[in-house]
């Protein structure tokens, strides 16, 4: 089994938990998207939902072929949309993870789950569940349930795409590779340069156990990158914060520049091309607003594991509208 503590992040003092509803129908069609990133109610009915929140998502026995109802997913509340003029707000759910297989009513484990935060009948779930389809359960209860089945993060299509095998990242670490990069901000003008060289500092058991390979090959080689100039240079090395302090600062790695100050580095890798754009987090969007220009994103793209190549190009923060167009699922972005 999957630890959840891996996928989600670290819980709060007073963590909050909800079991919800997916796949209402309206007059024989979808009233919202039924996806796992992605809840939309309406405050005016229920606006005990915060961001922060973890949560599992239900499909009801009348939504299911069998009739038994099926909790098969689950995720954090990132953010919360502003309320509409009739009061609907949209939650953006990061960190999702799929069941598998998924919690099925009728089920020993389900059916002999001992509910705190609510009274359920002996082999009987009427009047269980909340009709508006928003369950607020204790922080112990989800946890009970998560850790007693296997949680998988779920995967985007890009990454689905991204699966490489443990021979291919062996061969790519240790043949070296080619990289062609690209300075685009307002501190520099536009420089392009291509280098070939043996990546000696990439840790390929690290690269192996992470979820998303593609992912952690890019920082490494964005941090290989950054420890020979700052060698070449005479700077303090680099820091892999995200490796030796842990995700949510929302930058990946801590360098120095020439001038002795302190530069904060997001790597967004993948193996498709440059106008595809990527995704970044509400977190990460306030970092670069934070650092400003101390900010840089390392897009490496184009990563191609048969040929040892790829592409970097470097944008200097802040990530705002006034730079790039944001559009808000997660925050995919795209250079204007």
């Amino acid at each position: 089994m999957t630890e959840i503590d891996k996928i989600l992040p670290k819980k709060q003092e007073k963590q909050q938990a909800f079991i919800l509803d997916h796949g209402k129908i309206e007059e024989g069609k979808l009233k919202y998207a039924d996806d796992q990133t992605s809840y939309c109610w309406n405050i005016k009915r229920y606006n005990r939902l915060k961001e922060g929140t973890f949560v599992l998502n239900r499909h009801p026995s009348k939504l299911s072929k069998d009739k038994k109802f099926e909790i098969y997913a689950g995720g954090y509340v990132e953010q919360i949309s502003k309320p509409d003029e009739d009061g609907n707000v949209r939650a953006l759910i990061t960190h999702s993870f799929n069941i598998e297989p998924p919690i099925k009513q009728r089920d020993d484990f389900i059916e002999s789950f001992k509910w705190s935060s609510k009274k359920k009948k002996s082999n009987n779930w009427a009047n269980f569940w909340n009709q508006y389809g928003m369950n607020e359960i204790k922080i112990d209860e989800f946890e009970k349930l998560v850790n007693a089945v296997q949680c998988v993060p779920a995967e985007s299509i890009a990454s689905k795409d991204e699966k490489i095998s443990e021979e291919e990242i062996k061969t790519f670490v240790e043949k070296g590779f080619t990289v062609t990069y690209e300075e685009d901000n307002t501190t520099h003008s536009k420089r392009k340069k291509t280098t070939k060289f043996i990546a000696k500092q990439i840790d390929f058991e690290s690269i192996q156990k992470q979820r998303q390979k593609i992912g952690a090959l890019g920082e490494a080689i964005v941090f290989e990158l950054l420890i020979k100039n700052a060698q070449k240079n005479n700077n303090k090395l680099p820091i892999h914060v995200s490796k030796v302090e842990g995700d949510g600062l929302g930058y990946d790695i801590r360098c120095w520049n020439e001038l002795g100050e302190e530069c904060y580095i997001e790597v967004k890798t993948s193996t498709s091309k440059f106008s595809d754009g990527f995704e970044m987090s509400r977190n990460e969007i306030k970092a670069s607003t934070s650092k400003n220009e101390n900010y840089f994103i390392y897009r490496v793209y184009d990563l191609n594991i048969k040929t040892r190549e790829c592409k970097i190009k470097i944008f200097e923060g802040p990530v705002s509208s006034e730079t790039f167009n944001l559009e808000a699922t997660s925050y995919k972005v795209y250079q204007k």
